[in-house]
């Protein structure tokens, strides 16, 4: 990466901080922010109305716990989408309180209340420390949708050797890349301790708010990209903030983390390297920490400036620079490594902006030595920069917008988007299945639903139908309208008798031979009929009038021979009286007559049986 020599760039910014050359501050006020935009006039949103319009519509509700400070903001979805931002609110509490303490516990919860109202139509949102989150990146090969799950459980668990026990483990697939000519997934994985999430879930269970989720800063500054909140044309950006500890840089590509890496200098070296060379030169009058401290936060147009009684007050601002340039030198050889290594290893493209955040207030020479040594736009990194929707963003300081980064991207948090410690891929596979099942069901109903609407239309047609028809015989009814004269009867009467007479004698003719079939179809082959009669009854007269038609039967006998075992003679006997008794023609049949003799040196049964037809 390209940079100036470290002699000229100290001459360069030391020439800044006299005002000795054309990049002073005070001689052109554009160039004391770097890349800062100019401020644009716009309509101003009514934030009244805009609560109004959104009472009834569920809030995103971000909580940062700082040094020394609650910052609290609150947004909520707009009508075309976008996120809008309601309210903010930072409450400072003395240093003697600690988060392990119910002084604590009362200040938080008093808080929450009043800048939430009601708790059921919000979802909070904090975070934990990102140095205890291990953010890795995998290049996971194509498989079948249900094997991607295990595929990137399993490597994630060899590169990061982490205990379930002890960890949780969450990924989010970012896209899809061509890894030497094969394509791939790029997925970003990373584990947190259950211990630093039970801490946070346990603290706001204490003072009974729900928690909606957790994350860590550089999600919560992905957020702020992801959701629209700001746009930029780089396609390669990186986010630094500088804290009291540490610093951290968080490289994003396309609106997705794709690297992140803490970096062990922060303001309390710069604090030690004041306390140190302001010792040094002065033997006599040494200074502790918090009067260091007192000094380093004196630089900028935002701080608090440093009275006669502080100690270091007769110091200038170039004398201040001299102290603390050593580890602004160091810190940006860190980030210089960090994005070479992004460029050559890990993306392939170079950083194209830097955004700075600070835990100290906007300082601009740190700007103009990081954007001259690391060659890439560098600027404050300011969330309301050409984003003047927020009427409340007028009386902030740049230093105090700087300091609304953290918590405003939390309140644009959502589990689409953002990675949530406390709803992992387990979870959400849990809320797939159930909203799967919901899904089904309501089809399920839906589809019963149209059955019964059509079966309903059909019925109702069919009966539209039906009453057509009955009015239409009803009418065909109603135009007939026969005379029967009793000659007309009786007529008719004498016809019918004389046709039923007539199939009676017809009947009575072939009886007998219906009869002989009959006995032939049911008399089986071990069984030989010797004699058969059928009495025939004489041909009846027509009945007169007035007298009923007597009823004649007709009498059967058969005579036969049973061939078998004689064991059995009886029982086949039995078995043939029965299917003659099942037959439709022959009813009340009797044995009159059985008695074994001997046929061919085997004895058979002869039978003889009466019967009726009819």
């Amino acid at each position: 990466m390209a940079r100036t020599d470290d002699i000229n760039s100290t001459e360069k910014l030391l020439n800044v901080i006299r005002g000795a050359g054309p990049d002073s501050p005070d001689s052109d006020s554009k160039k004391t922010r770097v890349s800062k935009p100019a401020k644009k006039t716009a309509k101003i949103l009514d934030i009244s109305s805009a609560k109004h319009a959104a009472d009834k519509k569920r809030y995103t509700i971000g909580v940062d716990f700082g040094q020394g400070f609650i910052g609290l903001a609150k947004t909520i979805k707009a009508s075309d989408g976008r996120p809008m931002l309601i309210d903010h609110k930072i409450i400072r509490y003395d240093h003697l309180t600690s988060k392990n303490t119910s002084e604590f516990n009362n200040l938080l919860k008093s808080a929450l209340i009043s800048f939430c109202g009601s708790f059921s139509n919000c979802s909070i949102w904090t975070m934990m420390p990102a140095g205890e989150v291990n953010v890795n990146y995998l290049k996971v090969a194509h498989v079948a949708k249900k094997q991607l799950e295990n595929v990137i459980y399993w490597t994630a668990k060899k590169e990061m050797a982490f205990d379930d026990k002890d960890s949780i483990f969450d990924y989010e697939v970012q896209k899809e890349i061509t890894d030497q000519g094969l394509p791939k997934y790029l997925v970003m994985v990373y584990t947190a301790p259950k211990a630093e999430i039970d801490k946070i879930k346990l603290l706001f269970s204490n003072i009974g708010v729900p928690l909606a989720g957790i994350t860590i800063a550089p999600f919560a500054i992905q957020n702020i990209f992801r959701s629209g909140w700001l746009t930029q044309d780089e396609e390669t950006y990186a986010s630094l903030f500088i804290g009291n500890d540490f610093s951290r840089i968080d490289i994003y590509n396309r609106h997705d983390l794709v690297m992140t890496r803490g970096i062990k200098t922060g303001t309390s070296s710069m604090v030690e390297a004041i306390a140190d060379s302001f010792n040094e030169k002065n033997s006599n009058a040494r200074i502790e920490l918090n009067e260091a401290k007192k000094i380093l936060f004196s630089l900028g147009p935002d701080s608090e400036k440093l009275s006669r009684r502080d100690a270091g007050y007769n110091l200038r601002e170039d004398e201040i620079l001299d102290m603390i340039f050593p580890v602004w030198e160091r810190l940006s050889r860190q980030i210089e490594r960090t994005l070479q290594y992004y460029a050559s290893s890990i993306g392939y493209q170079k950083v194209e902006k830097l955004y700075v955040a600070s835990s100290m207030n906007a300082y601009n020479p740190i700007i103009i030595y990081l954007s001259d040594q690391l060659a890439v736009k560098t600027e404050f990194f300011d969330p309301f920069s050409g984003h003047l929707s927020y009427t409340g963003a007028d009386s902030l300081t740049l230093s105090e917008k700087i300091s609304m980064v953290p918590v405003l991207g939390l309140s644009l948090s959502d589990n689409k988007r953002t990675p949530n410690a406390l709803f992992t891929y387990v979870e959400k596979n849990k809320e797939l299945r159930v909203t799967r099942i919901n899904r089904g069901i309501f089809t399920a109903f839906a589809a019963a639903l149209i059955i019964c609407f059509a079966a309903l239309v059909y019925q109702a047609l069919e009966m539209s139908n039906l009453n057509s028809k009955r009015a239409q015989k009803e009418r065909e009814l109603s135009a007939y309208n026969p005379v029967l004269s009793t000659e007309q009867i009786s007529t008719m009467a004498e016809d019918v008798k004389k046709y039923t007479h007539g199939n009676k004698k017809y009947a009575q003719r072939y009886l007998g031979a219906a009869a002989i079939g009959e006995v032939a179809s049911i008399t089986p082959g071990n069984i030989k009929l010797i004699n058969f009669k059928v009495g025939l009854p004489a041909v009846t007269p027509q009945p007169a009038a007035g007298k009923a038609a007597t009823n004649f039967s007709e009498d059967v006998i058969l005579e036969g021979v049973i061939f078998g075992e004689r064991d059995m003679l009886q029982s086949l006997l039995a078995q043939y009286v029965m299917k003659l008794e099942n037959s439709p023609m022959f009813k009340k049949v009797t044995i009159n007559k059985t008695s074994y003799t001997t046929f061919r040196k085997s004895e058979i049964l002869h039978f003889t049986l009466n019967a009726q037809v009819g």
